[in-house]
């Protein structure tokens, strides 16, 4: 009996991560560059499930504990009972909003460079490396209108909230869930994206702060396109982009609605 349930938690989960990725709801989850990582497993636990096949008559590899069973059999029991969904506007009132500047970039990238400062007796001790997203600056001061699709979102994202002084009363569109929170007022609000680095349990609330008398008939999770001109606010003591509303547009929610940063 305990032969036959080993082989039916291998086969199980393998058959578990391969319906997740066929479906593409394993994004809801994992970054989808690890997808490989996931591939890795599924052939394992296939290996481990055969390898419980093969021993079938024999004495046990290894004893298991009732609470082993139980532990590997939770993922299992979960997918059954919880279907798989993307994170909401629940979520994001506990994790808050995160902020990007280029003044804390900057901060962070002199602590960084700190150490090969001190070690580099012609080193610049003031001088800071170089950001990724200036070069984006002259591509996007020429588009007409800033479009964030899932392609460019975070480059465009980072590029505005560092340099948003560059930007403003430049048109801007995008996608994204509405999101409130206690410190904003009645015509303004967040149009929000989850940025995924390895998985969903780091997942943060990245977005822009969206102003207009659009707004009043908007709920959280509520997703929408909008369409609007950016300013400039202050949040914290630095500069960060305001959308001034001009258009917005119920939509459905995106298959993949998590962004994925590669710097």
């Amino acid at each position: 009996m305990k032969a036959w349930l080993r082989v039916g938690v291998c086969l199980g989960l393998a058959v578990l991560l391969v319906q997740l990725i066929v479906s593409g709801e394993l994004s809801l989850f994992v970054n989808p560059r690890f997808t490989w990582l996931i591939v890795a497993s599924v052939l394992i636990l296939v290996l481990l499930g055969l390898v419980q096949l093969w021993n079938m008559k024999g004495s046990e590899l290894h004893r298991i504990s009732a609470w082993g069973y139980v532990m590997l059999l939770l993922p299992l029991a979960m997918y059954l009972l919880i279907p798989p969904k993307a994170l909401d506007a629940s979520i994001a009132s506990k994790k808050g909003v995160s902020y990007i500047s280029a003044k804390s970039v900057n901060e962070q990238q002199q602590k960084k460079s700190a150490p090969a400062a001190t070690s580099d007796t012609n080193a610049d001790p003031l001088a800071v490396p170089e950001d990724p997203y200036k070069k984006f600056i002259p591509q996007l001061q020429r588009e007409p209108v800033i479009h964030l699709s899932q392609e460019t979102y975070a480059d465009y994202y980072n590029t505005l909230n560092f340099y948003p002084q560059q930007f403003k009363g430049k048109k801007i569109k995008l996608k994204g869930f509405v999101y409130r929170d206690e410190t904003m007022k009645k015509d303004q609000l967040v149009v929000g994206r989850f940025s995924v680095t390895c998985c969903t349990a780091d997942a943060i609330v990245i977005g822009f702060l969206a102003e207009g008398t659009e707004t009043a008939t908007l709920k959280d999770n509520d997703w929408v396109e909008v369409t609007g001109s950016l300013d400039v606010g202050i949040y914290d003591g630095v500069d960060m982009p305001v959308i001034k509303l001009e258009a917005v547009e119920k939509v459905k929610p995106l298959k993949d609605p998590y962004i994925y940063f590669t710097y």
